[in-house]
């Protein structure tokens, strides 16, 4: 055994002591930074140069018995003419927030919508992008917080109240991207009564019952991590009974969908893909709707990724699927 002397090990130990704390700050450090590179901080309104803006603002959420986030993006015209518009409601993903959809990292998609618009590839629209944190946007088990009636009900009522939104479902559709698809899919293909249309980039579709998922699946770090986001809305052990309530998947198998549009798709390297089989799961939802005669869209993406880096390369095409509907 090598001796070391008592300098020596009195400069190992302060440099232990000193180093170590600095990696968990600079580790802590670059996660902060992860985090607010996906979140915009300044909550000021956003002039764009067409004469559009984003607001940013809040309601008073029965649903969650609190104020609630949201931003809205109002067209060119909005503030020269008295005229209603329909809307799109747009919801996040995890780890995100209503503001993520402005943010660099993202590309700016509020200036994509904006450019779509002036193109003429979308109508004048409102597109709201509520906060929904990491809920799935799926009431709680308990009741405490109830995220799908803040979409449904709360959020309507506010739009329709504080701005010139079309009122009706002719007048509303529902995207989302990641988590935000799966909210999107399984809102629309429940309460079709208030939507036109639905649209989901890299949705959350599991393949089968995460309770009933492969052993080497139930293993991977990235579904452990997803069992314990999802236990709020599903309880541990899973409820499955709810959760095929709430499941894209299985809600296809049996409900009247008939008159609204649906459009899905995601990319063949998306990393969700291997951990909990995002890309089988897209299939068996459009094998269901195909068995089912029910019109839909389903893209596969070659090599392309997930979130809203999806979206970036395919909201022309969902955006216009979208507003398609609208009268």
């Amino acid at each position: 055994m090598r001796n070391t002397s008592p300098r020596v090990f009195l400069v190992s130990l302060l440099a232990l002591t000193l180093v170590q704390p600095c990696r968990l700050f600079s580790q802590a450090a670059g996660q902060e930074r992860t985090l607010s590179e996906r979140r915009r901080s300044e909550r000021g309104a956003i002039e764009l140069a067409s004469g559009a803006r984003v607001e940013f603002g809040s309601l008073a959420s029965p649903a969650l018995k609190e104020e609630r986030e949201f931003s809205i993006y109002l067209p060119p015209s909005y503030a020269k003419s008295g005229r209603t518009y329909p809307v799109v409601y747009f919801l996040h993903g995890l780890n995100n927030d209503h503001t993520s959809w402005t943010v660099d990292r993202y590309g700016h998609l509020h200036e994509q919508v904006d450019k779509l618009i002036a193109e003429k590839k979308a109508p004048e629209i409102l597109m709201v992008h509520p906060k929904g944190d990491n809920s799935f946007y799926t009431n709680y088990v308990d009741g405490s917080r109830n995220y799908e009636d803040l979409i449904t009900s709360d959020l309507i009522q506010h739009v329709e109240k504080a701005y010139r939104a079309k009122p009706g479902r002719q007048s509303r559709s529902i995207g989302g991207t990641s988590m935000g698809g799966f909210g999107a899919l399984k809102i629309a293909f429940k309460h079709k009564d208030l939507y036109s249309a639905t649209a989901a980039h890299s949705p959350i579709v599991f393949p089968a019952d995460p309770a009933q998922m492969s052993g080497q699946t139930r293993n991977s770090g990235r579904f452990e991590w997803f069992t314990r986001m999802i236990t709020p809305m599903f309880g541990n052990p899973l409820e499955v009974e709810r959760w095929r309530a709430n499941n894209p998947l299985d809600l296809a198998k049996t409900a009247s969908l008939g008159n609204l549009r649906i459009y899905f798709d995601y990319g063949t390297a998306d990393r969700y893909n291997q951990s909990i089989g995002l890309g089988r799961g897209l299939k068996a939802l459009d094998a269901v709707l195909t068995e089912r005669q029910i019109a839909h869209t389903f893209k596969e993406h070659p090599n392309e990724p997930h979130g809203w880096e999806l979206v970036s390369l395919h909201l022309g095409e969902s955006l216009a699927f979208l507003c398609a509907s609208f009268k």
